[in-house]
């Protein structure tokens, strides 16, 4: 899981039907300390996307999708437990170790 994180994730941004790499901000470099909890990690991903485009996100790390969040205005960040095929996301296996 930490070679997971130590790398580079491509930022997703998820349209009604397709995804594509968000041109603001392409990569998102994560550090140990921002996923050691739930808490944590939303309180990074709101200020690093204050002033993101509203709109769902997922982040793509070599091993699938990491996160799957929702951007509102401000930065407020809603996390997003599984996909819609109810598989949990990746960074649920890490809050909890």
């Amino acid at each position: 899981m930490e070679d997971m994180i130590e790398k580079p994730m491509l930022v997703m941004q998820i349209r009604p039907e397709f995804s594509v790499v968000y041109k603001a901000n392409p990569k998102l470099k994560l550090k140990k300390e921002f996923v050691k909890s739930k808490k944590e990690f939303t309180d990074y991903l709101s200020k690093t996307a204050k002033n993101w485009k509203e709109g769902d996100y997922f982040l793509r790390s070599g091993m699938g999708p990491f996160a799957a969040f929702n951007v509102k205005k401000g930065g407020k960040i809603t996390l997003y437990k599984e996909n819609k095929n109810k598989i949990p996301y990746l960074c649920w296996g890490v809050f909890k170790k």
